[in-house]
This record gives structure tokens, C-alpha cells and sequence, in this order.
């Protein structure tokens, strides 16, 4: 990713995540080369934000309808978790990286309404990422960074989901699942990704 789009890419979430105070995580040895912006809970979004910065490089093969061809991805992490533990944020990274490779690795194209399943290893109850509208931000225009002329990357939601959660999804569909993570009637959203599922989903 070029500098310039980094700059557009950051000052992008700077400004809907109304904070200036990320802090850049580069991988030491990963191609594509996918960086991921850490940002800190604040009293308005009290939760970490995290964020790939490269995801968007990849031009997917369009299919239509669609939002568009190019995607990058943020997390909403409980505030209760360490993320100054190493181990606890390259965890929450790896999960990160899991889906942004994705697209890259299978040449194909995901988009909001789609899932992305992993063989889980001992002990670890996520078993898959279900990606959706950034609906928490209350401005919309958090979907879409234009990052240069003919490019333009859309910011989709990654939400963590357990085995049970991944069979509640494939049982009721992409569209009502998203019903249930953000209801329209009031109740509980549920939105906040952890490493081990809590009631605070």
C-alpha cells in the first residue's frame, strides 16, 4: 500500500472512531503485506478498534450485486481485554489477518453477509468471522474510504463467532443473523469480539 493511501486509510478512521492515537503493528514476514492500526477504547466507543491497512490491495474478482471490490476490515475488541499483552493482541491479529488473507489466498470475493470458517486449535472457541455493516458507527459513511481515483476500499465489520453461533447462522441465514446482531427493536446488540465468548455478546 502506498504512503499516501496509508495517510487516507488512517486519517479515514481517525475520523469516524474520533481519535488520533493509533498505533501501527507491521508484520514481520507476511505477503501480501497487511498492517493493522490499534486503536484504544474511548468514553464514546469504549472498546478496542482494530483495523487491517493493505487488505484493500488486492482487487477481488466482482461479482454483482455488490458494495464493491476491494475490502478492508475492523474488529471491535472488549475493553476488559489486555490488548498491551503481546500474546493476547496477536491472537485477536491472527484472527484479523485470517479473514484479510482470505480473498487473497482462494482469489475470490467476499463481502458483507459473508462467513469465513478455520479449523480452530485446542481450546479456542472461535471458530469463524461473519462479516458485516459497521453499524456501531452511527455515521454510514464509515463504509467506504476512497483511497485514490479508481480506488476505493469498503470497511466491513468482522464479528467472531463460536461453533453453536456459527450453526445459528447457517440455520437462520446472513440477513436475519445480522437482524440478531443488530436488532432494530432496542434490544442488545452484539457486536464485541472475544477470545472467550462472555455474556457481554
Amino acid at each position: 500500500m502506498k504512503t499516501k493511501e496509508m495517510d487516507k486509510l488512517m486519517a479515514h478512521f481517525d475520523k469516524y472512531f474520533k481519535q488520533s492515537d493509533c498505533q501501527v503493528l507491521h508484520p514481520l514476514s507476511m505477503t501480501p503485506h497487511i498492517d493493522t492500526l490499534v486503536y484504544k477504547p474511548t468514553s464514546e466507543l469504549p472498546y478496542w478498534k482494530l483495523v487491517s491497512m493493505g487488505a484493500s490491495d488486492f482487487r477481488m474478482p466482482a461479482k454483482k450485486p455488490f458494495l464493491g471490490d476491494r475490502n478492508e476490515y475492523m474488529m471491535f475488541v472488549d475493553a476488559q481485554e489486555d490488548l498491551t499483552d503481546k500474546e493476547t493482541l496477536d491472537r485477536y491479529v491472527m484472527y484479523l489477518m485470517e479473514v484479510a488473507h482470505y480473498p487473497i489466498v482462494n482469489q475470490c470475493y467476499i463481502t458483507y453477509g459473508h462467513s469465513v470458517e478455520w479449523k480452530p486449535e485446542e481450546n479456542e472457541e472461535m471458530v469463524c468471522a461473519f462479516l458485516e455493516m459497521p453499524q456501531i458507527i452511527s455515521d454510514p459513511n464509515v463504509l467506504r474510504c476512497k483511497l485514490g481515483l479508481m480506488k476505493t476500499a469498503v470497511c466491513l465489520q468482522i464479528v467472531l463467532l463460536t461453533k453453536e453461533e456459527t450453526e445459528k447462522l447457517l440455520q437462520i441465514g446472513p440477513q436475519q443473523f445480522s437482524y440478531y446482531l443488530y436488532p432494530e427493536n432496542g434490544s442488545p446488540r452484539h457486536f464485541i469480539c472475544e477470545l472467550k465468548r462472555s455474556e457481554k455478546f
